[in-house]
């Protein structure tokens, strides 16, 4: 009988390393599987960043343009002012 009790241990130590493998095979596939997602994720966030960068530098292109256009104007309305000032002086009695 001593004998079929260490079969039964050593079939319950089999069991319990197959089950440890078992979950270790399953836990290496979860993380592969966990690793795959991230990346995916990780490489849409790069396209994301790619696209917000190219967006960044249209409104950038579009604030300097707008800044040019308001120091035209400004100079323009400055130059309309001195001439409706030169205009007012000029006809003011004396």
């Amino acid at each position: 009988m001593a004998g079929i009790e260490k079969l039964d241990e050593a079939f319950q130590r089999f069991e319990a390393a197959l089950r440890r493998f078992e979950e270790a095979v399953g836990k290496t596939a979860e993380r592969k599987a966990r690793m795959a997602e991230l990346e995916s994720e990780a490489e849409s966030l790069r396209k994301d960043k790619a696209q917000l960068t190219q967006e960044l530098e249209l409104v950038r292109s579009k604030a300097h343009e707008l800044a040019d256009t308001g120091k035209n104007a400004a100079g323009k309305i400055d130059a309309a002012m001195s001439r409706i000032r030169a205009v007012l002086h000029s006809n003011a009695p004396e």
